[in-house]
């Protein structure tokens, strides 16, 4: 099979590898569309060779069991616990004490995955619909939601419109909010724009009135704290990016005195899941938030977009 590999500085390369073989409890799935997330970008940088891809959707080629046959449309969760333990079975997966870590290697025409790992994708949605549904692109801004739900008119600022950022700003307006996003890139200013955020600022703008939630989807510790600043009294802060570096706060003034709820959130879980497909089935735009689609060989291009802030999602197709 045909899969890419990273060779550092945004360089990709589609090599021949062997098709994987399933082990009991595994599936092997035909892929039929891979998504580039914004957590790959220190993969794509690095010199290491490397292969990330933990977004795609495709077709059963051998099943694990009867709960799904050949041919089935599914997503793959990158995020799966252990099946077992009581978070598990409360459909809480990515709170198992057992996740080993992110599955993926799925920018390939084949992969293996635990059968617990897979979405069935509904009737009628398409793999380009599918791997946005199943992946980070939805469940990522679908779960934060549900922890932190925006009512009609309530302000909400987006920091960073990545690719996550842009799946925050568009949920949000989607389901009433006024979106406000704030963003270093000028097309994906602009692609907020199109997806339904009312304003939308480079660094330094003003951002009007005070928001009630703001989104931090940079991972960068200034715009950490930037989100303390910017949000209202009484608000909240959801870290969506996840910051790997210490951030100083004072928490008397920045959290007792003004009221601040800070939280974050974490992937989706299979609880989240039917909630995620009454969103498209109630006509959230998904396709809208890409825009490259573009066969294997032509990845690199894409990437590289991606990595210079000219992208939103970058989604890759397998013949």
């Amino acid at each position: 099979m045909k899969r890419l590999h990273y060779e550092g500085q945004g360089a990709v390369v589609l090599e021949e590898v062997p098709t994987p073989v399933p082990g009991p409890g595994e599936a092997l799935v035909r892929i039929e569309a891979s998504a580039v997330c914004g957590s790959e970008r220190q993969a794509l940088l690095a010199g290491h060779r490397s292969n990330g891809g933990h977004e795609a959707c495709g077709v059963v080629a051998e099943p694990a069991s009867s709960t799904f046959s050949v041919g089935d449309r599914v997503g793959l969760a990158a995020v799966i616990g252990c099946g077992f333990c009581e978070r598990c079975r409360a459909g809480r997966e990515i709170h198992c004490r057992g996740i080993s870590g992110v599955e993926g290697g799925w920018h390939a025409e084949y992969a293996v995955v635990p059968e617990r790992a897979l979405r069935r994708v509904p009737k009628g949605l398409g793999p380009e619909i599918g791997v946005l549904l199943t992946g980070d692109g939805l469940g990522v801004p679908a779960r934060a939601f549900r922890r932190v739900p925006s009512n009609e008119g309530d302000r909400v600022l987006v920091i960073g419109l990545g690719p996550i950022g842009l799946g925050h700003a568009m949920l949000r307006a989607f389901l009433g909010a006024e979106v406000v996003a704030i963003e270093p890139h000028q097309y994906r200013r602009e692609l907020a724009n199109a997806l339904g955020a009312t304003r939308v600022i480079g660094p330094g703008g003003e951002i009007g009135d005070a928001p009630m939630i703001v989104v931090e989807c940079s991972g960068r510790p200034d715009c950490v704290r930037l989100a303390f600043d910017l949000v209202d009294y009484g608000g909240t802060v959801i870290e969506s990016a996840g910051c790997d570096v210490d951030v100083p706060l004072n928490p008397s003034k920045m959290i007792v005195d003004r009221e601040i709820t800070y939280t974050g959130s974490f992937y989706y879980s299979s609880e989240d899941f039917a909630y995620m497909c009454e969103l498209v089935s109630n006509g959230l735009a998904l396709e809208s938030l890409c825009s490259h689609l573009v066969k294997p060989h032509e990845a690199e291009g894409a990437i590289r977009d991606f990595l210079d802030g000219n992208s939103g999602k970058v989604i890759i197709t397998w013949p």
